[in-house]
């Protein structure tokens, strides 16, 4: 994953993420290498909708009630746009599968950074990952029957 400092400049980091289209995410880090939050393709997208310069008007979206929206709007660094609760989208290699299963539901991420002891990003987990080891478990049973 792309790791980055909160403090990066939010375009900086998105070009540096669209040099690299097979990654599903941004890990924000702190000067420890620990999690911090993610920036997910849903944000990346919001964030260009807004560039792009959607009309509020028919849209559907009151930026009045839409906070997030706002905060994409004013952001200019990598901290400000991270997703909202990915703080706690953080596996360690000993959790279950339908713990990351359940992180990824819950907060709304195809991608989780793997974190070791001292929670420093030691690699990340993706949804296409947890789809082949649960296809492959699914076709095991299926051949024993």
């Amino acid at each position: 994953p792309i790791l980055v400092q909160k403090e990066k400049n939010l375009s900086q980091v998105i070009q540096e993420f669209t040099e690299l289209p097979e990654l599903c995410g941004i890990v924000v880090v702190d000067e420890k290498k620990r999690v911090i939050g993610v920036i997910t393709r849903r944000d990346l997208l919001d964030w260009a909708r807004v560039q792009v310069g959607t009309d509020f008007r028919t849209s559907g979206l009151v930026l009045s009630e839409d906070k997030r929206l706002i905060t994409i709007i004013m952001a200019s660094t990598a901290g400000e746009i991270i997703h909202p609760g990915s703080n706690r989208g953080v596996v360690r290699p000993q959790d279950t599968l339908l713990h990351a299963i359940q992180l990824m539901i819950e907060l709304d991420l195809i991608c989780l950074p793997v974190v070791d002891a001292a929670g420093q990003i030691i690699g990340d987990l993706k949804l296409v990952e947890i789809l082949s080891l649960v296809a492959k478990g699914v076709q095991e049973m299926e051949d024993s029957k």
